[in-house]
């Protein structure tokens, strides 16, 4: 696992290391940290990595300038921060959890594991951060109708027939989309709200059918679930 801290105090930065290298063990990891919101972004464009603990307050530049930069990119974030009273917005924005500072060993494993976990439950993301011209920009996601896998990355398809190239995994979306959006397959999540119908189509597997006609195919294991979850 390869993580990058952005914390504009070295002292906490090597703290936070030896804290995630204890709580990570016997897991391998790199971590990196950078102390500046300029290192940070080019330590970001030269080299991928899974996780970015961010601090929102950079030497009096704003983390959130880099918090969309970063969550237009295939990793997570976890915010460490003072400033609590930013951590509803820093969710809206697709975070895995917010971690206020002071912090405890205890309370940074349990964002670690939120950042493990498959669904780590709510709070869930309003927007998910894609680029374009060289910009990164806000999508509402009650928005979309659908996400759907796209070689390396993901297209999300918007309910007025919009398409929008995301530079995520659809496993890392899952990990931070609301309740209404349900994994159907491997390659695609689905937004209810635009659910028309779903079932056994004549000479076909299971499909899903969307208000505007599209379909799209359900696997056999979700398929169980989808009967069970509207069932109920």
């Amino acid at each position: 696992m390869k993580i990058l801290i952005v914390e504009d105090e070295p002292p906490i930065a090597a703290y936070l290391e030896r804290c995630i290298r204890a709580l990570l063990k016997p897991v391998p990891c790199r971590i990196d940290a950078a102390h500046t919101l300029e290192e940070a972004r080019a330590r970001l464009r030269r080299d991928p990595v899974d996780l970015c603990l961010l601090d929102l307050n950079l030497s009096g530049a704003s983390g959130f300038d880099l918090l969309q930069e970063a969550l237009a990119r295939p990793l997570q974030v976890i915010v460490v921060s003072a400033h609590a009273e930013q951590a509803v917005t820093a969710f809206d924005y697709g975070v895995i959890d917010f971690v206020p500072k002071p912090f405890t060993p205890e309370r940074l494993q349990k964002a670690l594991q939120r950042a493990r976990a498959r669904r780590p439950g709510p709070p869930r993301a309003k927007y998910v951060v894609h680029r374009l011209g060289g910009e990164n920009r806000l999508l509402p996601v009650e928005e979309i109708a659908y996400f759907q896998a796209s070689r390396i990355l993901v297209e999300a398809r918007l309910a007025d027939g919009r398409k929008v190239l995301l530079e995520k995994h659809l496993n890392q979306l899952e990990r931070i989309l609301p309740d209404y959006f349900l994994r159907i397959h491997r390659s695609f999540i689905v937004n209810v709200h635009h659910v028309d119908h779903f079932g056994h189509e004549p000479g076909a597997s299971q499909r899903m059918r969307l208000k505007d006609g599209t379909t799209l195919p359900i696997s056999r294991t979700r398929y169980k679930a989808l009967r069970k979850l509207f069932n109920s």
